[in-house]
């Protein structure tokens, strides 16, 4: 269902707060697949605060769902999704022709090269969009499936017996990767008609989360330094090395 839209500016805070759930999904989503790469060669420092770590791989792909799930949610009236806000495109053509287009972007200097290369939103397309982000779709189907059962509301027959509703509804980490580049993909098909420019997924310090583990491996490697000269100091070997946390 079309959103109300009264002008240009309305439809760009549309546009801007619907990527700030795909985007958001993608990055959470981006430091989960992260964190799960390094678990094996920081298997050590993970290990020195299992509860920590345990807690915040679930909360990335929890943050993940459910920015993802509020974008393609199949709930129509007033609320901001895919689907609604590419029927809001297609009952506001007008906002992307040329005249409206220079307005936008009358401080561009390369406006004239832009507004030469313009083209409206295409209506075969747009319906191919409209029909990829509806739960039609499977994976979409899928995706709305376990926001109705598990990420918006708990069903009671979930909640008794998950394991057979997530054997019944499979949702992989591939198939959220694909929902999240579908969205950003469409999404970014049509600010570039309007904007002449795409939202982009870079994220500042996406690699923060090294710094943290590698100041683990410096202090599990000091203590174990210091165990080692313990042990040289009373003139026995030192039995094997486990695993377990190292303290101070």
């Amino acid at each position: 269902m079309k959103l109300k839209c009264k002008n240009g500016e309305q439809f760009r805070q549309l546009m801007t707060a619907l990527f700030d759930d795909l985007v958001d999904a993608h990055f959470h989503r981006a430091l989960h697949r992260k964190l799960v790469s390094a678990s094996k060669e920081y298997a050590t420092e993970f290990s020195q605060s299992p509860t920590f770590w345990g807690l915040t791989f679930t909360a990335h792909i929890d943050a993940a769902l459910v920015h993802l799930c509020r974008a393609y949610d199949p709930y129509e009236n007033g609320v901001l999704t895919l689907r609604n806000f590419l029927q809001t495109i297609e009952a506001n053509l007008k906002l992307f022709e040329e005249p409206n287009f220079r307005e936008r972007l009358k401080g561009n200097p390369f406006v004239d090269s832009l507004a030469a290369e313009l083209k409206r939103p295409n209506q075969a397309q747009l319906n191919k969009d409209i029909a990829a982000v509806s739960n039609s779709d499977v994976l979409v189907g899928k995706l709305v499936t376990w926001r109705h059962n598990y990420v918006a509301h708990r069903n009671r027959n979930v909640a008794v017996n998950p394991q057979a509703f997530a054997a019944k509804y499979p949702l992989l980490f591939t198939e959220i990767d694909e929902l999240i580049s579908r969205g950003l993909t469409i999404a970014n098909r049509y600010t570039l008609l309007f904007n002449a420019s795409v939202q982009t997924t870079m994220m500042v310090g996406a690699d923060d989360y090294l710094t943290i583990l590698k100041a683990v491996r410096e202090h599990v490697e000091a203590f174990e330094g210091r165990m080692d000269e313990e042990w040289k100091r009373l003139g026995v070997t030192r039995p094997a090395r486990t695993k377990s946390a190292a303290t101070d």
